[in-house]
């Protein structure tokens, strides 16, 4: 356990991931507060888990490999920092209530006593203004993160392409993009079917001529195997079976934005544009 707490994101709290494993006959604390909640919150807080698992361990250890036991008061308020300087208070205060449930489930377990839960959960909640404001998208802004989509030659160009020209035309949430998969495209029709409860009765989606295009290119690179529609690309430029992540998308958002010279966009940036279109 790195204790120093000037430096202490430049050393991983876990310097073996043999230190202290957990009894692996019952889940371990992640998972387990992971299992308690619903599919939309368990999602969101698992994105939570990883961010701060990936911070806490310098990118050594997932949520189910770091752990959590071994966090003492310096660790978390160090996490707290540094969510307080990343992100608007709201999703700080639920990332950290994520890493209560966590801790709670390690006092739960027998990992750490009760007094130590409390102690090392005795933090203010975060106030303060979101660390950005909404930026105003213009068409040609758009047409910028476009061309820079265009110019990167990897998978990863096209499936970007692809997926803020849907975000953006179709208005598509960062929680429907993430969902669909390649079934719930008709290539024929042009149209998406969305698994969300805000438009269960509104019938397939026309996906828009451009948003199309682009679409279609990304599936000739992504092949025709079943599963998720938008996957993670690997450094190396290979697509991963598996499902991308919320957070990714908004990754790609600011990567895009940055790589054509605009400020830091997010996907609801793309959304607000298509509603003032």
């Amino acid at each position: 356990m790195a204790t120093d707490k000037p430096g202490w994101t430049r050393r991983p709290i876990v310097k073996t991931p043999e230190a202290a494993v957990p009894d692996r006959t019952s889940l371990d604390p992640a998972s387990a507060y992971l299992e308690q909640l619903g599919p939309g919150s368990r999602r969101t807080m698992r994105e939570a888990l990883d961010k701060l698992a990936d911070w806490a361990s310098q990118g050594r250890c997932g949520l189910q490999d770091l752990p959590w036991h071994l966090l003492r008061l310096e660790h978390t308020a160090a996490l707290r920092t540094r969510l307080c300087g990343a992100v608007a208070p709201a999703t700080a205060n639920n990332t950290m209530a994520a890493l209560r449930g966590v801790l709670k489930q390690c006092a739960r377990q027998g990992l750490i006593s009760d007094d130590d839960y409390r102690r090392i959960t005795d933090l203010p909640p975060i106030r303060g203004e979101s660390p950005r404001r909404s930026n105003s998208l213009a068409p040609a802004d758009y047409e910028r993160i476009a061309r820079a989509c265009a110019a990167d030659t990897s998978p990863s160009g096209a499936r970007d392409a692809a997926l803020l020209a849907l975000l953006r035309s179709s208005s598509l949430r960062r929680a429907e993009a993430v969902a669909l998969d390649l079934a719930d495209y008709d290539l024929r029709q042009g149209t998406l079917r969305l698994r969300s409860a805000n438009r269960a009765e509104a019938g397939p989606l026309v996906v828009a001529p451009p948003a199309r295009r682009a679409l279609e290119l990304w599936i000739q690179i992504r092949g025709r195997e079943a599963g998720p529609l938008f996957n993670p690309v690997n450094k190396g430029g290979r697509i991963e079976r598996r499902r991308l992540s919320e957070q990714a998308i908004y990754i790609a958002c600011q990567k895009r934005a940055s790589e054509a010279g605009l400020p830091p966009t997010s996907p609801e940036d793309l959304r607000r544009a298509h509603a003032g279109a």
